[in-house]
């Protein structure tokens, strides 16, 4: 599975976060912008009106230290790399001075990238660049922050997780063009975070409007590609939920007099899978779908349940006599019920 924005932007939980990003992008981009505007000491674009300014971004992953699915955010720590050229910044290179300037970046112009879907930040680096005699200017900005995803639970814990990064600039399309520069991008080899195999996705630029009519901005995006690592989730919560299915099995397989301890594993059953649907319930977030490992909760629940009233109506049929019947219910019953039991599984999990 490779759940994208298109699919993502049908769920309500996903419009609630759009809107709040959409929200907070626009009053940090506007004040950034306003700001550049109001400020007389701010540099102007070194290309000429008309003429967008290419900026190169990339981004190196460091680390990604941890995905939250409740919350829906992820930590990373990263390096943002920028690229640009300013002539009027150009020098003749001496033996004393080299060939390498090292700016104030309040001294040079800059497309001033926000990271859009923030929630903490903490910014490592000083603010400076490094400017070579060409005018070529290169920014590198180390920064561990936390961000929001949108997360596509349908298919949780078998579930494949595309996280975005967002970088945007208050300049829009027409003055800034983002490129992706793959030469600046990469990771390295392993990273932290538990029960995810992570692998870098594709680059994406893009704009965004961030004034309803008035400022579109222009945004570049890298995605990182999860991939859920199932085996805890298999060995801590399908596993014992088919055992649980498996033990209210047994009643099928007790003597009709036993009425006691039918019911008695039968509501055994219920009360021990009732368990287990609440610490799930405690790995997710209040997401208003399903998810397969749900419909296995809820398809299992149902077989038990079966359970349960197989062993009221047979023993009810042993009581009033018909102990013949009774019997051959049962009887079908050991094969009906793992028949139906397997059936689920394949069409909750896909097994």
């Amino acid at each position: 599975m490779s759940p994208g924005p298109t699919s993502q932007a049908r769920h309500p939980l996903h419009r609630r976060w759009t809107r709040s990003c959409a929200l907070a992008l626009a009053l940090c981009l506007t004040a950034s912008w306003a700001g550049a505007q109001a400020d007389p000491q701010a540099m102007a674009r070194p290309d000429p009106e008309g003429v967008p300014t290419p900026v190169h971004v990339g981004l190196f992953i460091i680390d990604l230290a941890s995905l939250d699915d409740p919350s829906q955010t992820f930590f990373v720590d990263m390096v943002i790399n920028l690229r640009w050229k300013d002539p009027r910044l150009a020098f003749e290179p001496t033996s004393e001075s080299g060939s390498i300037r090292i700016l104030p970046l309040s001294r040079v112009w800059n497309p001033r990238l926000l990271l859009t879907n923030q929630r903490r930040t903490t910014l490592m680096n000083p603010h400076e660049v490094r400017v070579q005699a060409d005018g070529s200017v290169s920014y590198r900005q180390h920064v561990v922050a936390t961000l929001a995803s949108a997360l596509d639970l349908r298919e949780f814990p078998f579930d494949r997780q595309t996280l975005w990064i967002h970088l945007a600039s208050p300049y829009g399309p027409d003055e800034v063009a983002l490129v992706s520069a793959p030469e600046l991008t990469g990771r390295l080899p392993r990273f932290s975070v538990a029960g995810w195999k992570v692998e870098l996705g594709e680059a994406k630029v893009d704009s965004i409007e961030i004034i309803s009519g008035q400022r579109v901005a222009a945004r570049v995006g890298l995605s990182i590609v999860a991939e859920r690592l199932t085996g805890y989730y298999v060995w801590k919560v399908l596993v014992p939920m088919g055992l649980i299915v498996i033990m209210a099995w047994s009643v099928f397989w007790l003597d009709l007099s036993q009425l006691g301890p039918r019911i008695g594993i039968a509501t055994a059953s219920i009360f021990t899978l009732i368990a287990f649907q609440l610490s799930l319930s405690r790995v997710l977030p209040p997401i208003p779908y399903l998810t397969q490992a749900d419909e296995f909760v809820i398809g299992s629940s149902a077989l038990i349940f079966m359970a349960l009233g197989e062993t009221i109506l047979t023993s009810n049929l042993h009581i009033h006599a018909r102990s013949e019947l009774a019997i051959l219910i049962d009887r079908n019953s050991r094969w009906i019920y793992p028949v139906l039991f397997i059936g689920m599984c394949v069409l909750t999990l896909g097994l």
